[in-house]
């Protein structure tokens, strides 16, 4: 039965109460297989709307049916989106065993990359034998399995799925240098994810001395204890394309943008890794790499090889790795170092743990990212600092890029269905509390928030770039 019939069947089930279901087991997920009625599928690339992926998926299934699997050890991490880099999801549908694997790792690239360039993922082993343990703490509503072992189905087959069906990128296939049109078929995902620029500590207050908010250090730490966004510093995209770019005058030190106090103070870079759709994304905004092919409209970015005696460029291949270069950098055990990087918007400095909690946003051009006026859950203020969209969302805050999908031409039947039904509900979610930090829904994507309500106007944006992350946003309501 296909997917999108089963989402309804099940749906009208649900509405008669007559279908109940318990989470699905390992030893169940083993039965189906050898039954041959297992509908089992993999999807790999960006991590930002883990959760709603996560979310779209669980649509199809019967009440009461779904475990998810991580390779995560700890008994905290039990929600889509903070199990780590490799996941699964199982439940029944209409009675039938399905399962997905989701890879994130190295992020965005990594949808299109398995089948363009032929790069092998891992994925966890097929959950019969993947050697999980139970979770002493779950997701509401879910049993939760940790610690499963992962596998390289390319290099050692384990009967399961070789090779994702498709997945979810940040940004188009082509700003990573791919024509995926011969591969399989990409489609906006209806979904936009908000970006910053973050840096370090003691760079945060020096801008805000520099700029004259505060007239000491001493006086920024006491009158801006919770770095309010009002009272944020601010670069321009010009600024930080000249401290992103290749071979560029802003890398000697940061003196150009914070004066005497930037004398002789090295300039930290922390950039992503070149298959992260946080990279793409920050080349297309700021050096319109690779948006055009006019000479000297395309900047070459800064990496590991440009580095100098003042110019120290890191490529992580993770956000938790830029959030701990931050916080380390900026330490006083580091010199209380200037380092500077982008994140994506689902960070949020004030949830983390001490080692990833020493970065702060900066606004861009004028606009920070977690300003907003809006209160959506009705708790008395405004809620930027908790959804940190707003400005994105009003066509003020420009660094805002929209997701695609792909579906390979060589996916499994289930994964060709399901791949296409989460994408309409990453655009169209049942409850929109669930739309994550910093990400925001096409106008085009049809969302059925109720019209004029708080929620809406805290999730569906004003505009959209109409599937082309190197043109400008176009507001039209």
């Amino acid at each position: 039965m296909q997917v999108k019939q089963l989402i309804l069947a099940v749906v009208a089930t649900l509405a008669a109460g007559s279908v109940l279901a318990a989470p699905v087991t390992p030893a169940q997920i083993g039965a189906a297989r050898s039954a041959g009625t297992l509908q089992e599928t993999w999807i790999s690339g960006a991590s930002a709307p883990t959760f709603n992926i996560f979310r779209g998926f669980e649509l199809g299934c019967d009440a009461n049916s779904v475990s998810l699997f991580s390779n995560a050890s700890s008994d905290t991490s039990v929600r889509p989106g903070s199990l780590g880099n490799y996941a699964a999801y199982a439940c029944t549908r209409g009675g039938i065993v399905s399962v997905v694997y989701h890879t994130v790792f190295d992020g965005s690239l990594n949808a299109y990359a398995p089948h363009v360039s032929g790069t092998q993922l891992q994925r966890l082993r097929r959950l019969e034998n993947a050697s999980c343990a139970v979770a002493t703490s779950a997701f509401p509503g879910h049993v939760n399995y940790k610690s499963c072992t992962l596998v390289n189905p390319a290099a050692t087959p384990d009967g399961a799925i070789a090779k994702p069906a498709g997945g979810f990128s940040d940004v188009e296939a082509s700003l990573f240098g791919f024509d995926v049109s011969s591969a399989g078929t990409e489609a906006e995902a209806n979904v936009g994810q908000t970006f910053g620029v973050a840096v370090t500590l003691p760079l945060y207050r020096a801008l805000q001395v520099a700029q004259g908010i505060y007239a000491t250090v001493a006086a920024a730490e006491a009158g801006d204890a919770a770095y309010s966004p009002a009272k944020a510093p601010n670069l321009s995209s010009a600024q930080y394309s000249s401290i992103v770019a290749r071979d560029s005058g802003y890398q000697t030190d940061w003196s150009p943008i914070v004066g005497s106090a930037g004398v002789g103070k090295k300039v930290y870079l922390e950039r992503r890794v070149a298959s992260s759709g946080t990279q793409a994304s920050s080349n297309a905004h700021f050096l319109k790499s690779p948006c055009s092919s006019a000479a000297g409209a395309s900047l070459p970015p800064a990496g590991v090889s440009d580095s100098t005696a003042n110019l120290i460029v890191t490529e992580h291949s993770g956000s938790g790795n830029v959030k701990t270069a931050l916080t380390t950098r900026g330490g006083s055990a580091a010199g209380n170092l200037f380092a500077i990087g982008v994140l994506s918007m689902e960070n949020n400095w004030r949830t983390e743990s001490a080692a990833n909690a020493g970065y702060r946003y900066i606004k861009l051009d004028g606009v920070h990212p977690e300003s907003g006026t809006v209160d959506v859950n009705g708790n008395g203020t405004a809620d930027g600092l908790e959804f940190a969209r707003e400005t994105a969302i009003n066509g003020e805050y420009a660094f805002h890029m929209e997701m695609r999908s792909f579906v390979a031409n060589t996916a499994d039947a289930f994964g060709a269905e399901l791949i296409p039904a989460i994408t309409s509900a990453l655009g169209n979610p049942v409850n929109c509390a669930d739309v994550p930090r910093g990400l925001t829904l096409n106008p085009l994507g049809g969302s059925s928030c109720s019209s004029g309500s708080a929620s809406e106007l805290a999730v569906v944006a004003k505009g959209t770039r109409f599937g082309n992350n190197c043109a400008p946003q176009q507001l039209f309501f």
